[in-house]
């Protein structure tokens, strides 16, 4: 059979096996809201609040290196040579470490991550992500088993173990080895921001006016009625037919039902959209362009950062370098671990930086070398002293002893 991936199909043997059960929708984040809307990955990205958030938690930690260390803090030593860096940097010969990772996080926010590990003598050589709607977790007797299809709602072809996969689950709330989707646990707050972009779209594509009443001061039959209906909605329907002029004869009038988008107070619900889309990820709403006028306070672009980090990231990360770390075929030695490398992400501007430098150099404790390092610059010769600082606060330096009196 073909194992199908982002990177394309693979070649996998063993006994088909078409007896479980197909999996529901809810599965794949897929579940019917409050407000009649039907919630899935690409509805809800079709809210820009959504999928601008989406992708800060994606592509943000897809751009951050993961590292390798033995050992806890304060012992922790850093391990640049050690045989997983290779494979995080490089996971496979069909993807980026960018497009993996970044698929990757958005499969955990998504409920559950698979990779399907590619060994050599026992060593993982590549890792390939699954596609969620193509490989599902489910417990059976107590233990996960891992559920991969051919199609979407398909027949499983092929039940596999964690050899052959990484699993690692998003928020568990149901199962403490099984994530649920970030969008089937706030569908119903979805469903009520998508149904309010369909209420706004049908209203400008019938003109900016909600819908008209037709009067008459009888009963006309059915087909009198579909009649003129079907006859002025085809003359004064959409934007094109803006402005054109109306007629009404045989006893009907016309009315207009009062309500507006300023009625509505659609542009006071888009706002509270935006912030109640920041609640379920974590991301500042700052970052997701709120609309003006609501804001609590100012931030600086460093504090934001911090609340990303803090709030929205941290979590996703841990997750992830958790999950690979704690699989035996990739990282055999168990007192191994990986962390992402956040600093850029935390990088003050330029005035604040150096003069946190200048501080830190002239307090003895990082040498000019290192601050041309962490800036890009080559080092320079005679830049690996520290300075030496007394109290006074100038830099020590060598005199000529005073001369004999």
């Amino acid at each position: 059979m073909l194992l199908k991936t982002p990177g394309g199909n693979r070649e996998m043997f063993g006994a088909l096996d078409s007896s479980a059960l197909i999996p529901r929708p809810s599965q794949h984040g897929s579940s019917m809201s409050y407000s009649g809307q039907r919630v899935d990955v690409e509805r809800a990205a079709g809210l820009p609040a959504f999928l601008r958030a989406l992708r800060l938690l994606c592509e943000t930690p897809a751009e951050m290196p993961m590292r390798v260390f033995r050992g806890e803090e304060p012992e922790r030593e850093p391990l640049p040579d050690a045989p997983q860096v290779a494979v995080l940097r490089r996971p496979n010969e069909d993807m980026t470490a960018y497009q993996m990772w970044a698929y990757v996080i958005a499969c955990i926010i998504g409920g559950n991550a698979l990779l399907w590990k590619v060994k050599v003598r026992g060593s993982v050589k590549a890792l390939y992500p699954l596609i969620p709607g193509l490989a599902t977790v489910r417990r059976k007797d107590g233990e996960l088993i891992y559920e991969i299809r051919e199609r979407l709602y398909g027949p499983v072809k092929k039940r596999v173990s964690k050899a052959e996969v990484i699993h690692i689950p998003g928020i568990t709330l149901k199962d403490p080895s099984i994530g649920i989707s970030l969008i089937e646990a706030h569908r119903h707050g979805l469903g009520t921001a998508l149904a309010r972009q369909e209420f706004e779209g049908r209203y400008l594509a019938n003109d900016g006016h909600p819908g008209v009443v037709l009067k008459h001061e009888q009963s006309p039959t059915k087909e009198q009625r579909d009649e003129v209906r079907e006859g002025y909605e085809s003359r004064h329907t959409g934007p094109a037919n803006a402005g054109r002029t109306g007629m009404l004869w045989g006893g009907w009038s016309l009315d207009r039902a009062a309500v507006s988008l300023a009625d509505a107070q659609y542009v006071e619900l888009q706002r509270f959209s935006v912030q109640d889309i920041a609640r379920m990820t974590g991301v500042p709403s700052g970052m997701l362009d709120e609309p003006p006028g609501n804001k609590v306070g100012a931030s600086t672009p460093e504090q934001d950062n911090m609340r990303l980090l803090t709030f929205g990231l941290s979590s996703w990360m841990v997750r992830l370098c958790q999950g690979l770390a704690a699989d035996r075929d990739l990282f055999p030695d168990p007192d191994r671990h990986l962390e992402h490398d956040h600093s850029k992400l935390l990088r003050a501007d330029v005035k604040t930086r150096f003069e946190a430098y200048r501080l830190a150099r002239q307090g003895g404790w990082i040498t000019g070398n290192e601050i041309r390092s962490k800036e890009g610059y080559e080092s320079i010769e005679g830049g690996d002293e520290l300075q030496q600082t007394p109290v006074g606060g100038a830099p020590n330096t060598e005199t000529d002893p005073p001369p004999a009196s």
